[in-house]
């Protein structure tokens, strides 16, 4: 693999497009860790693409009376600013705070979160 191994990705590829189709969890750690094996700002373009295809599903959400979707909307904005600036670092902060929060979202909406 050519650009696999950069960074000690071992074998995970940066030019690798996640097919953002749901806003959940999975998809946001996928999101996740190729900004983390992404140092390059072509590569970073491709994240910010995928942090957008993220935030029209929150704004969908959003528009759709979901609650939590404003502060997924403000955290996915943060993301897309710091990856636009090549600050990963504050990137995978604003991204990981989003996977918590939607985590935390689905166990409140979850039918067994009271006996789990």
């Amino acid at each position: 693999m050519i650009n696999g191994e950069e960074n000690g990705a071992g074998g995970a590829d940066p030019w690798h497009i996640v097919d953002v189709e749901t806003l959940d969890v999975d998809t946001v750690t996928l999101v996740i860790r190729q900004v983390e094996i992404s140092p390059r700002a072509d590569q970073l373009a491709y994240r910010e693409s995928e942090i957008d295809a993220l935030w029209t599903l929150a704004d969908m959400a959003a528009q759709s009376g979901d609650t939590d979707a404003s502060e997924w909307l403000e955290l996915l904005w943060q993301a897309h600013d710091h990856v636009g600036d090549g600050d990963r670092t504050q990137a995978l902060a604003a991204l990981t705070s989003l996977r918590d929060r939607i985590a935390e979202a689905d166990r409140r909406r979850s039918p067994h979160s009271a006996s789990t």
